[in-house]
């Protein structure tokens, strides 16, 4: 379902509208919080494991 990721960015992480200007910037905004909520899922499923610096 497409409109699952959708749902979730704009419910649960409170991402309603774009912050920058031009479709260019509100693409690359929307990239980087489909990026960051990847990286949750994946840290979430044990799929990564951070590493001790």
């Amino acid at each position: 379902i497409a409109e699952t990721p959708f749902g979730h960015a704009k419910h649960n992480l409170g991402f309603r509208r774009f912050t920058s200007r031009g479709q260019r910037r509100a693409t690359a905004e929307f990239t980087f919080h489909a990026l960051t909520q990847n990286l949750f899922k994946a840290l979430g499923a044990g799929r990564l494991v951070p590493t001790a610096a």
